[in-house]
């Protein structure tokens, strides 16, 4: 069977992951311009960065993990990452059901504020979770700042605010996996060596 990318990640046990961080890079530069002001200017569109390692893998844990990673070609192709230990809202973590339903987005305002409906009237969102947004094979995913609504509908605030190709009505709003694309940071996959095991790092940046 070809392989498609973006391509997800090595299906491995979730305790040979022993380090997934994911985080935003937001370029904000400074400058004095006198008189004890500073301005602050954002360089660079902020984007989600993953720290990946692995516990020590055998040969045969190893082997197939090692080919995922030169499939990407040091990056040229793509990742759609989800994150391997946090899959679903922190109330939510037990008791999946009620966010496997996905919502709908019907507008946003603001550049980030989501209304969204169509979501499942038992779903529990708390500020610092992370939801995704999906459209047109586009793919987005923030962290909650704000959040309120009942019943089948939510207003959620959230950051970075998502670019325009998701930010429509009509858009899926995933509450459990969402997904992003990523790519392979050049140089940064290492896999040394100890006896028989072995452990794999890398770095991903998003990459739409």
């Amino acid at each position: 069977m070809a392989i498609t990318f973006p391509r997800e990640l090595p299906a491995i046990p979730a305790e040979d992951w022993v380090k997934a961080d994911f985080y935003i890079d937001d370029p904000v530069k400074t400058s004095n311009s006198g008189a004890r002001l500073i301005n602050y200017t954002q360089t660079e569109d902020p984007v989600w960065v993953a720290d990946i390692e692995t516990k020590p893998l055998d040969d045969d844990e190893f082997a197939p993990f090692d080919a995922w990673a030169l499939s990407l070609r040091g990056g040229l192709r793509s990742v759609l990452f989800r994150h391997p230990a946090q899959a679903y809202p922190k109330a939510h973590r037990g008791n999946h059901a009620p966010a496997d339903d996905p919502g709908n987005l019907v507008s946003v305002t603001g550049g980030n504020v989501l209304s969204v409906n169509g979501v499942d009237s038992g779903l529990v969102l708390s500020v610092g979770d992370r939801i995704g947004l999906e459209r047109s094979g586009r793919y987005y995913i923030g962290r909650i700042t704000e959040v309120s609504g009942s019943g089948t509908t939510r207003s959620l605030t959230v950051e970075p605010p998502p670019f325009d190709t998701v930010a429509q009505a009509g858009a899926v709003v995933r509450f459990a996996n969402p997904a992003l694309v990523m790519r392979l940071v050049p140089g940064s996959y290492q896999a040394p060596g100890e006896g028989l095991f072995r452990t794999i790092s890398f770095q991903l940046r998003e990459s739409q």
